[in-house]
């Protein structure tokens, strides 16, 4: 009898070995993996999803809102910003090198950035990294072994080392408002334009509109739920989704894995014991049930853990300024998953070196209390000690999820642009943003209104070329301070 016990003993701690073993691979594996999942299911809405808003095909921009700024109903990724007009796109390389043709631009802030599955950038190109000139950089495939014409100069030759790539262009729009600015805008995007190789050999060594461009649509695998998920990708995945789309991931031929990445290697050895990786089928309606919850358990567990990170300000990838939680996007996203996760979570696309731009996130007032839209709230700058940057600064407003809440005025952030020209009310050396659900009475206080959700919700200001106070916190940010009652 005492046998028989000790067997059945030593069989349940085997059982609850082998379930805490999965619950860790689990968990480590959303860190792992969460860029690349958002990513895959990006590529979709833009390349794959018919009836989408988004969706353009591979190689051709998408200009979110028609090339308006961006409102609302924009849920394609989250925290985007309120400042730039953007235009986004899924390359495609595996048919070959592409080409992209970007104007000269004197006047204002612009950038082309390139992003990988694992949110790392080989290329950011713009005025604050190489200049205002007209440039036509050309993106290689990885192990490309072809021809490279000489019209390409060396700095403009872009080695991808994968063969998809999400592209982000920006150009700064002072005031949304303006509608021959946006139309100015709309101009330079239109001259923005991204060409095979072979089409652009084909057409006399030059572009081809877009407006004439062919909608090819992605060829990738999907999942049932694939167009359930487009929206408010983190909050609606479920652990079944996750891990099925990581197997889609890590057998998909465009997306090369991390070149002599160990760390990456001793991940997949550890996905393998539960029949995800390359060259695997995965099921997850075949897996045992305990493995189901096992898995489930510590997908809950990472997504947690990314989430607190950024919340509670996890200080090995986040530093406190003055409140603002700043990412800490200084490392190695190759090896950083934590950062890389929790970027993609709260701000997919977001760079992966403060060289660009940095992101402060903030969910609690000066008195320690979640921000809420049913409470009124002030954000107050010295003019003599504004965020020191090469471009611009702005503070966006979010609901609690991270996407921007309609209101009457469409306006979704403060920015420097609209200091410097004037629209927004100054006093006593200072910027006071008034941060409430209804318009202020004071028609100097509704001048410097940005407009709150009902409801819970969270800021994350961007600094575009920052100074280094900025990047280690030791800027004096200013609080988000309760107004009294």
């Amino acid at each position: 009898m005492s046998n028989e016990t000790n067997h059945t003993t030593t069989e349940g701690s085997q059982e609850s070995d082998t379930d805490s073993s999965v619950v860790s691979i689990a968990e480590d594996a959303y860190r792992y993996g969460l860029q690349q999942v958002i990513y895959y299911v990006t590529r979709f809405n833009y390349t794959q999803k018919e009836d989408s808003n988004f969706f353009v095909g591979v190689n051709r921009l998408y200009y979110p809102n028609e090339g308006r700024p961006i409102t609302a109903d924009f849920t394609a990724v989250v925290t985007p910003n309120a400042t730039t007009l953007y235009a986004m796109g899924a390359l495609d390389l595996q048919d070959g090198p592409i080409v992209i043709e970007m104007p000269e631009v004197t006047d204002r802030y612009f950038s082309l950035q390139l992003m990988n599955q694992y949110g790392m950038f080989p290329l950011y190109a713009g005025n604050q990294f190489n200049g205002t000139d007209a440039r036509s950089y050309l993106i290689l495939p990885d192990d490309y072994e072809g021809e490279i014409p000489d019209d390409f100069a060396a700095t403009d030759v872009v080695q991808a080392r994968t063969n998809t790539l999400f592209t982000n262009v920006r150009y700064a729009l002072g005031d949304p408002t303006d509608e021959s600015e946006i139309a100015y805008v709309n101009d330079l995007q239109a001259q923005t334009t991204i060409t095979p190789l072979s089409e652009w050999l084909e057409n006399d060594r030059s572009s081809v509109p877009r407006a004439e461009q062919s909608v090819v649509p992605g060829d990738y695998e999907t999942i049932p739920r694939m167009t359930e998920l487009t929206a408010q990708q983190v909050e609606n995945q479920t652990a079944a989704d996750f891990f099925t789309l990581l197997n889609l991931v890590l057998n998909d031929p465009s997306m090369s894995l991390i070149d002599d990445s160990r760390k990456e290697a001793a991940m997949l050895e550890r996905l393998e014991q539960v029949g995800i990786g390359p060259g695997l089928e995965f099921d997850w309606s075949a897996l045992e049930t305990d493995v189901q919850e096992a898995l489930t358990g510590g997908f809950e567990s990472g997504f947690e853990r990314v989430r607190a990170a950024v919340v509670e300000g996890n200080s090995d990838i986040m530093v406190d300024m003055n409140g603002w939680n700043v990412i800490q996007n200084t490392g190695d996203f190759r090896t950083d998953w934590l950062t890389r996760a929790a970027m993609a979570d709260f701000g997919f696309a977001g760079p992966d070196s403060p060289a660009s731009h940095i992101g402060g996130i903030i969910f609690t007032d000066a008195n320690g209390d979640p921000l809420d839209g049913s409470n009124r709230y002030t954000i107050t700058f010295d003019l003599d000690d504004l965020p020191p940057v090469t471009e611009f600064w702005e503070v966006p407003i979010y609901d609690a999820q991270g996407y921007f809440v309609e209101n009457d005025l469409d306006r979704y952030s403060i920015n420097s642009y609209m200091l410097e020209e004037g629209l927004l009310h100054t006093e006593a050396n200072e910027l006071v943003i008034y941060v409430q659900y209804e318009e202020p009475d004071d028609p100097e206080q509704a001048t410097n209104w940005l407009p709150a959700p009902d409801g819970g919700m969270r800021f994350t200001a961007r600094f575009f070329g920052p100074h280094w106070s900025l990047v280690d916190g030791s800027y004096d940010m200013p609080e988000v301070v309760p107004a009294e009652e």
